[in-house]
């Protein structure tokens, strides 16, 4: 322990668990800092097929893998998380879009760090000298290799990490220490035969054990840009994020629910916002509604031009004159994906179909940009 005073580890452990689950902690389990080898292969394979990493990763393997690079003379790694499953919200009637439940309420990046620095100072003050370092999501560590490990969970099929008593809807963070606590065991396996989420997959991203997340939506619906046409339909009404494949997860049907409330929801979005009230969300409107969540890194611009996506794909007449007035937008992708967004609606009603016509027509002899103009001309086309 390089001059720390003795400590008994188990004892130490004990109380280091009570006061986690004090803090807000749901999940805690210990893990030994041996290089994570296993996940190293698995990491360079994907590499290799191309699947990863994805732009949101770390990017360099070795820290990744190798706590030791992180925190020199790491002995123990703490993992924790926290369920964000809240209750259903009812129905909503009208043009409605579609949030992940994971970024609906507060960014759990703060309240999750937060709580591991609690563990990790108490755990500095029992012992004096010892030295700690933290991390949520967006760090080097492998978060559900570290989980696993540490027996907190198991990774499906879906490579989500899947727990005992609250499925696959946790947060998860860790805390690297130089303390030598007790390992805990990991737990059995998961999934078995089944193949719910593969199957449910709208893209067919997934494969046993792993993910192409270049072509998942939660990745596709936070990309900046014009979105490939290959993925436009498919997101349906989905404006941040996907959980198709959590939503057939048989583990989630007895998940617990509503145990942090600072998840629920913003009353004046909800997790199904009204996609016209979008189409006029101001910058304050914004930075009130999004910004405290873990979908307002991306910016206003996403969330709307994932909204006219939204609008294109509902087969509502009454999408039509907001698309209309996003062809004058001063974003490139939302004029973009308003053409696009007309051309669908016009040809799924033939009522409409005119006017449709009539709004690409009018902004066609305006516009500058090669890329909007392609998809106005694409657009007009299909409505001949």
């Amino acid at each position: 322990m390089g001059g720390k005073k003795a400590i008994n580890a188990d004892l130490l452990k004990q109380q280091m668990v009570a006061f986690a689950q004090a803090a807000g902690l749901d999940l805690v389990g210990v893990a030994p800092a041996e290089p994570f080898v296993r996940d190293e292969e698995r990491l360079r394979r994907r590499q290799e097929s191309g699947f990863g990493p994805n732009p949101y990763e770390y990017q360099q393997i070795e820290p990744r893998v190798n706590p030791d690079l992180l925190l020199p003379g790491v002995q123990s790694i703490i993992a924790g998380g926290i369920s964000y499953l809240m209750e259903d919200e009812p129905p909503a009637e009208g043009l409605r879009g579609w949030i992940s439940r994971y970024c609906r309420g507060q960014d759990y990046h703060q309240i999750l760090k937060e709580r591991l620095q609690q563990v990790a100072t108490w755990l500095e003050e029992q012992v004096p000298g010892a030295r700690t370092m933290v991390y949520v999501d967006t760090g080097p560590p492998l978060d559900r290799a570290v989980a696993e490990r540490a027996g907190i969970g198991k990774w499906g099929k879906s490579t989500n990490l899947i727990t005992r008593d609250l499925g696959t809807w946790v947060f998860l963070g860790e805390i690297l220490t130089d303390i030598p606590l007790p390992p805990d065991q990991p737990i059995d396996a998961a999934c078995g035969s089944c193949t719910l989420c593969i199957d449910a997959c709208p893209t067919q991203c997934l494969t046993e054990w792993q993910m192409d997340a270049n072509r998942c939506l939660s990745y596709v619906t936070q990309m900046k840009g014009i979105i490939p046409d290959e993925y436009r339909e498919v997101m349906g009404n989905r404006l941040f994020g996907c959980d198709d494949c959590q939503d057939v997860c048989p583990y989630n049907k007895k998940a617990r629910r509503g145990l942090h409330p600072e998840f629920a929801s913003h009353p004046e979005v909800t997790g199904t916002p009204d996609l016209l009230q979008l189409m006029v969300m101001t910058k304050g409107d914004f930075k009130r509604w999004f910004e405290p969540t873990a979908a307002g890194w991306r910016g206003k611009t996403t969330i709307q031009r994932n909204a006219v996506i939204a609008l294109g794909n509902s087969g509502d007449p009454a999408a039509v004159e907001p698309l209309a007035k996003a062809l004058e937008s001063e974003s490139q992708p939302i004029r973009a994906h308003a053409a696009w967004g007309l051309g669908k609606v016009g040809r799924s009603l033939p009522e409409v179909a005119q006017q449709a016509r009539s709004a690409l027509e009018a902004r066609q002899h305006r516009e500058t940009d090669p890329a909007v103009l392609l998809e106005i001309a694409n657009a007009l086309s299909s409505l001949l």
